[in-house]
């Protein structure tokens, strides 16, 4: 018989805590990011931390892509400033957990800038290894100080196994996808010169459709949205000059596209509202405060998730622009964004 739970550490709670987890491992999770965002919410509500993040070991350094929060807890930079400050103290050693019951009482955490600004008193990093290497790292914060007991250990142990045994299988199974995905965008590049459009020079109609074949494979297991943005301008030369300049500007895996009768298409891979609105004033810098329409692709959503051609998500944008252009004052116009309501995770509990 379960009893009722007790207080943190209390041993009348360890058989529900440990019930938790095993029917964690009974659940089937279609992408990896449900399994890992349910996980991490599990791991804040059992051992009553403030936030849960998850980092992997990514090409371009550490990236922090998952994380739970406490009820009324702020992500702000505790989440991705954590991967500058402790990340490397736990990649240093990589074979044990970095446990700091309370940064107050070490002289030099407590006197260091970042850990001021990132409000955290407590501090746990578990390395996820593979093949004896570092691939990612399980951390857990908490606002107030907290010592984890060996129970408490154990439960965030077992759940970072999972992680670096999912993780592990994720990544090789997305290289592989992704290095078929290469392989044919290229192919098809050689093969078709049909792909630019002459009278921009960017890619075309046909080059988006090669392109959402090649990338949208790893955004929809990983659960990652996509910024779709659209807006119409005239193309007299100073403006297509313009938009070479913004598309040589863009990182490797964006794309600019020509859709023709002055239509342009910006799509921005694993990026946000905040990142793209960042991106899209450099943009309007040169282009002028035009009418453009803004929308997330999201793969976790349901009129998403088997979109692989983004029609919906591309109506969004095109509705969201003409609402821009119906608001502009005097010729100016803001970014109009229109997004789908995502729906809790059916497999999340409210906090307790």
């Amino acid at each position: 018989m379960v009893q009722p739970s007790g207080q943190s550490g209390n041993p009348e709670q360890l058989p529900e805590r440990w019930l938790t987890l095993a029917e964690l491992a009974e659940q089937e999770f279609p992408h990896a990011t449900q399994f890992f965002n349910h996980s991490l919410s599990l791991l804040v509500q059992q051992l009553g931390v403030d936030r849960a993040a998850m980092t992997r070991v990514a090409n371009q350094g550490l990236e922090t892509c998952w994380w739970a929060l406490g009820e009324g807890v702020g992500a702000e930079d505790a989440i991705h400033e954590a991967d500058e400050f402790f990340s490397p103290r736990v990649m240093d050693n990589p074979t044990q957990a970095l446990s700091i019951p309370d940064l107050q009482a070490d002289v030099e955490l407590a006197a260091h800038p970042s850990a001021r600004r990132l409000g955290i008193r407590t501090y746990l990093g578990l390395p996820l290894r593979h093949s004896g290497k570092c691939i990612g790292i399980l951390s857990l914060q908490s606002i107030q100080p907290k010592s984890f007991n060996a129970e408490e250990l154990a439960f965030a142990k077992v759940l970072a196994l999972l992680f670096a045994r999912t993780l592990e299988s994720e990544t090789l199974r997305d290289d592989l996808q992704a290095t078929r995905n290469v392989l044919n965008l290229t192919a098809a590049v050689v093969e078709d010169h049909s792909l630019e459009s002459p009278a921009t020079r960017l890619p075309n109609r046909r080059y988006l459709e090669i392109w959402l074949k090649a990338h949208l494979y790893l955004a929809l297991r990983r659960g990652e949205p996509m910024s779709v943005t659209r807006w119409q301008v005239s193309l007299d030369p100073e403006t297509k000059q313009n938009l070479r300049e913004i598309a040589a500007s863009l990182r490797g895996q964006d794309l600019l596209v020509d859709l023709g009768g002055e239509e342009v298409l910006l799509l921005l891979p694993h990026t946000g509202i905040e990142g793209a609105q960042t991106l899209l004033e450099r943009i309007r810098a040169l282009l002028g405060a035009i009418p453009m329409g803004a929308t997330l692709w999201q793969p976790l959503h349901p009129v998403d998730n088997e979109d692989l051609t983004i029609q919906q998500a591309l109506l969004r944008a095109a509705e969201a622009r003409d609402c821009s252009a119906e608001n502009a004052v005097e010729g100016c116009a803001e970014v109009q964004w229109m997004l789908l309501e995502m729906e809790p995770d059916p497999g999340d509990t409210d906090t307790p």
